[in-house]
Order: C-alpha cells, then sequence, then structure tokens
C-alpha cells in the first residue's frame, strides 16, 4: 500500500520528502540516476518514514532469530524509469549476526564498505550494517545486523565491478538515511562510502 506517490523527472525528486526523496544534486540523488541510467523517474513512498521506523522497531522488539531466520523484509521506497524498464525496490530487513557468511554458496560477490559488509548479484545488493540501540533493544540489536536490499532494473547484462560499486554506494548511502532515523547510535554509516572488494569468505 503506498503511503504517496510523486512523479519525478531530473531534479524534481526533491518533490518527494523523507528517506524516500533523494534531490538530484544529494550524493544519494546522484547515485540513485546512475543506478538507474535516467533522470526520469517516479518515485513511489511505499510507508511513511515514522510508520517504517515505528514497524521496523517493532520487528526487532518481536524478533527470535529462531534458526537463523530474518524479519519480513519491510519495503519502503521504489523508483519506476519512465522508460518502463524495471524498478529499483528498496527494503530492509534485521538478520541474524554473521548471516552473509551463509550466502556464498548463491553467487554473491562480497565488499567492504567501511564498517558495513556488502554482497551484489545479477538482480541487485545487499549490506549488512551494525546498529548499536539503547534501551530495551539493546539486547536485540546486539545480536542482529540490519540488511538492507535493493531489487533493481535488469538490463539484460551481468554487472561489472564499476555498475557493482555504484550499487553498493547507492544502497550506502540509502541505508544512512535509515540509520539515522532508527537513531543508531553508533553511526556506522557517517563516513562517505568506499567499496573494496574483498578476497577472503565473509564473515
Amino acid at each position: 500500500m503506498l503511503a504517496a506517490t510523486a512523479c519525478s523527472s531530473g531534479d524534481s525528486g526533491s518533490q518527494v520528502e523523507g528517506m524516500c526523496g533523494q534531490p538530484a544534486d544529494s550524493a544519494a540523488g546522484k547515485s540513485l540516476r546512475e543506478v538507474l541510467g535516467t533522470d526520469d523517474f517516479r518515485t513511489d513512498v511505499l510507508k511513511s518514514d515514522d510508520s517504517f521506523v515505528k514497524e521496523f522497531t517493532k520487528d526487532l522488539k518481536e524478533w527470535t532469530g529462531h534458526a537463523g531466520n530474518s524479519t519480513s523484509p519491510s519495503f519502503l521506497c521504489r523508483y519506476k524509469p519512465e522508460d518502463g524498464k524495471g524498478h529499483a525496490l528498496l527494503g530492509f530487513a534485521w538478520s541474524p549476526a554473521g548471516t552473509p557468511s551463509e550466502q556464498r554458496a548463491q553467487g554473491e560477490t562480497f565488499y567492504d564498505v567501511n564498517a558495513a559488509t556488502g554482497s551484489v548479484s545479477d538482480g541487485g545488493a545487499s549490506l549488512y550494517v551494525k546498529c548499536d540501540l539503547g534501551g530495551e533493544l539493546s539486547g536485540q540489536a546486539g545480536r542482529a545486523v540490519l540488511r538492507a536490499d535493493v531489487n533493481l532494473p535488469v538490463k539484460g547484462e551481468k554487472p561489472d565491478e564499476a555498475a557493482k560499486t555504484q550499487q553498493l554506494s547507492f544502497l550506502y548511502l540509502m541505508t544512512r538515511e535509515v540509520t539515522e532515523g532508527l537513531g543508531c547510535r553508533n553511526k556506522p554509516l557517517a563516513k562517505d562510502p568506499v567499496v573494496k572488494p574483498r578476497t577472503e569468505s565473509a564473515p
């Protein structure tokens, strides 16, 4: 269910407010346009910022981590190029700490993105971030990582290294908005994204 929908073209993405609204002159906005390959797209806000933070925090509170399960993804933004070729869908979940190591068999390529772990496949990218929360969520947050996922337009070819770096940089910048909204005390994504291929096994 859409909380709001806005048509964006060029720098009119600034018409959309909140986490999903990324003006063309912002780092995230530039990265988004590079990933989509166009300035002409529509932004669908799937949850308001307040609703997302409330529901996502509740997910962590109720999460058991049983059998290594993640929470169900909470989708926040969708960006649809006006040419109708695919879309970028941004979602978030809580996963058990150490989850990335379970995905190498699925063909993921892993990267270090500052203190976060990133992975890229043919259809999108994921980012795993430690988010320290205080109060009653301190224990739960200590057992989990925030997982961000973006499903991207299929362009008929596998992403090269430049495209993978581009995707992870975009996901990092968008996830920064979420960590700030959640109030992650460790400020895990405060620095500009630096993407480095990982040669050893994922943790």
